[in-house]
């Protein structure tokens, strides 16, 4: 029972992090695409620390690519005239 309950929780966590993507980007939002890349870390951590495969190892590339994109939406907000 405990790896299922694991499983419903980290997949409600992708799914989360994909609606906050798609809704990050369509109403320009760094506030959403910083939280999805929030959601995305656990399940990517624990991809990223159970083997020692490099495709494995990419698994941490989709949250920093969300925190860098709302980092640069919010640097890119800011400095709009």
């Amino acid at each position: 029972m405990g790896l299922f309950l694991a499983g419903i929780v980290l997949w409600s966590l992708v799914i989360l992090s994909a609606v906050l993507l798609i809704m990050g980007i369509w109403k320009k939002s760094w506030q959403a695409l910083a939280l999805s890349g929030v959601a995305l870390l656990l399940p990517s951590l624990l991809i990223f620390m159970g083997d020692d495969g490099l495709w494995f190892k990419m698994a941490i590339v989709p949250p920093i690519l969300l925190f860098a994109g709302a980092f640069y939406m919010r640097y890119k907000m800011s400095h709009t005239f």
